[in-house]
């Protein structure tokens, strides 16, 4: 169930924060591991490609811990950000359902979207989302690594290097052994709009 999983090798510290995520111990019963037993200091040397994220509620993920690599390419610093706040308006209802899903099943997801950063410069960066259980056995922070793709790998995945838009490029889900939800549940693949850098909404 974890394999494809398993095979996502776009960046070391994603293989390695996925095997160590797969090691964790679970609850009986449970498919995922307890944020209590998660500490990115034990993954060596994949910490600056690392975030964790805690959702409150329908509207707000907060950002608990961002990697140093995507704050450097996007501009700016996430932690304590509201990640729905950074999503371009266009691409925010997506969004929500992408993350319910992940939680409701519950399983893992990765996206890869791309945008402008605030020197203007686009890029196209990729995300996974692995599930953390509260102390009340409900998924409700997720760790993750963020990592920006190089042109000839956009180009080879996508046969463009580079994309005109703020869109959501792709977006997939991983069995953990609950299953995957289905596909009214799980988001559209918004063609989103002009580029744009991730300035917070008030």
């Amino acid at each position: 169930m974890t394999t494809a999983l398993e095979q996502l090798q776009h960046s070391k510290a994603t293989q390695q924060l996925i095997q160590f995520w797969l090691n964790l111990p679970r609850p009986e019963g449970s498919v995922c591991p307890r944020r209590s037993d998660f500490s990115s200091a034990q993954i060596n040397g994949s910490i600056s490609e690392v975030f964790l994220s805690e959702w409150e509620d329908a509207e707000i993920l907060r950002v608990v811990q961002a990697g140093t690599v995507l704050d450097r390419h996007i501009g700016i610093d996430m932690t304590g950000k509201n990640i729905f706040d950074m999503t371009p308006e266009e691409l925010v209802e997506d969004e929500r359902a992408y993350y319910k899903a992940l939680r409701d099943q519950p399983c893992a997801g990765m996206i890869t979207r791309s945008m402008i950063n605030f020197a203007d410069v686009p890029f196209v960066y990729r995300t996974i989302q692995l599930p953390l259980l509260d102390p009340f056995g409900n998924v409700r922070h997720f760790v993750g690594t963020g990592v920006v793709l190089k042109e000839e790998d956009i180009e080879r995945e996508f046969g463009r290097r580079c994309f005109r838009r703020t869109r959501l490029v792709e977006r997939h889900f991983f069995d953990i052994g609950a299953g995957l939800p289905p596909p009214e549940k799980a988001g559209q693949l918004s063609q989103g709009g002009p580029l744009h850098s991730p300035e917070p909404r008030d």
